[in-house]
């Protein structure tokens, strides 16, 4: 009896060590926090959620010190939790207490050839892009729109017809008068892919028809961003082509990017984008292909030639968390010839993912606001530059301030690409 008495003593003492080390901890730490409440938890704000750093050490390096209480009291934790995918580093009071984890993006530095060159752009869908409604006299005398009887609205890209693959608006109508009145389509909306059972009428002229206005291509005017001169990969336009009757991103099955002839400029001003005016076509020097239509523009692969022909050198990309606000330059070729314009980043967006609208810039350059009044379409994807930094690219500009617009970061642009 007397030993298990013993017994229960000891466990009782043993197991409240850990007890009183963690009250003495939490005691002291309201200590250290009553010494400089406001300022402690001043600093504690202003750490960021979410740094950049090329590798682990250095992003521990960015981080310590940014208390004035010191390493012994708060400490910056190096020991890195991965297992969600995302290093995370965590702030702690004595090594004790969690005050704040970061997520950190830790990768290499890019470093990139930037752009400005005005080029052409030439997409050609994947499937047909349905951008209205109809109807039309049938051979039996009705009016008829058997689309919109099936359910197809405008906006939904048609990807094949009984099982066979389309990609232009004469391939479609060849396989509807081929189908016999009845057909299954394989449609895409929103991202999702389903099937509609639709019946085509047979038109006064013996061809079948569904009643849907399709597109099946586009061309355009836009701004060389920059390029990977190790793997070939470029970026423009900064933002996502959409269809101009419907607004939908346009699914790429493939396109061309050549350079374009800048032959002059629409002014803007308050509430009137103004708009470079460019020309291309078949004799166009061929930059490259275009691979993918997205959010922050299009990309592919420039030849080797065009490589050649772009003499810029490669500079350094900086991380989101290293723009700040103040003077840069913006190059762009609304003259014909890049030139370095200068400009003002005047608001840096918290980004911690791709989107495009992370900053705010300014023209400041009277050479340019002279001739442009600001920023004008067909100048979205022209790189910025900051302290010998590719920092971003103009994506849309202000229609009621010309001189504003917005940028995207390059890094996450890059990213998208597929960068490491």
């Amino acid at each position: 009896m007397r030993v298990d008495m013993k017994a229960n003593i000891f466990l009782k003492r043993a197991g409240s060590r850990p007890v009183v080390v963690k009250t003495l901890a939490v005691l002291l730490s309201f200590a250290v926090l009553s010494l400089n409440f406001g300022s402690f938890f001043s600093e504690l704000r202003n750490i960021p959620d979410e740094v950049f750093a090329e590798d682990k050490s250095s992003l521990i390096e960015k981080l310590e010190g940014r208390f004035s209480f010191g390493k012994a009291v708060v400490s910056a934790d190096s020991s890195f939790d991965e297992s969600v995918g995302d290093t995370s580093v965590s702030y702690r009071l004595f090594g004790l207490i969690t005050l704040k984890r970061v997520r950190a993006h830790v990768s290499d530095r890019a470093v990139l050839v930037p752009g400005g060159q005005a080029v052409g752009i030439s997409i050609y869908t994947d499937g047909v892009l349905v951008v209205g409604m109809g109807s039309f006299l049938s051979l039996s005398g009705k009016t008829v729109s058997p689309a919109a009887e099936a359910g197809i609205e405008a906006g939904d890209i048609i990807l094949s017809v009984n099982g066979v693959p389309i990609s232009s608006s004469s391939e479609l109508s060849g396989a509807l008068s081929g189908c016999g009145g009845r057909a299954v389509l394989t449609v895409e909306r929103n991202g999702e892919r389903m099937t509609v059972a639709i019946s085509p009428a047979e038109a006064e002229n013996g061809e079948y028809r569904i009643g849907a206005w399709v597109r099946d291509s586009t061309v355009g005017i836009g701004t060389l961003s920059f390029y990977d001169p190790s793997l070939s990969d470029s970026a423009s336009l900064g933002h996502a082509v959409v269809d101009s009757d419907t607004g939908s991103l346009l699914k790429v099955k493939d396109g061309k990017l050549v350079l374009a002839q800048v032959i002059g400029v629409t002014r803007g001003r308050q509430g009137f984008p103004g708009e470079l005016h460019g020309t291309f076509d078949g004799s166009s020097f061929v930059l490259g292909t275009i691979e993918a239509n997205t959010l922050l523009g299009i990309f592919g692969k420039l030849t080797s030639e065009a490589a050649e022909l772009i003499k810029a050198d490669p500079i350094e990309t900086a991380f989101p968390d290293e723009v700040r606000v103040g003077d840069a330059t913006v190059l762009s070729s609304v003259d014909g010839t890049i030139r370095e314009y200068s400009c003002r980043i005047v608001k840096t967006g918290k980004q911690y993912g791709p989107a495009p609208k992370g900053l705010v810039i300014e023209i400041t350059d009277e050479a340019l606001l002279e001739l442009t009044g600001g920023i004008v379409q067909g100048m979205s994807g022209s790189p910025i530059i900051q302290d010998g930094r590719l920092v971003g690219v103009v994506t849309h500009v202000f229609v009621n301030d010309p001189k504003r617009g917005y940028g995207a970061y390059a890094y996450w642009i890059y990213k998208m690409i597929g960068g490491s």
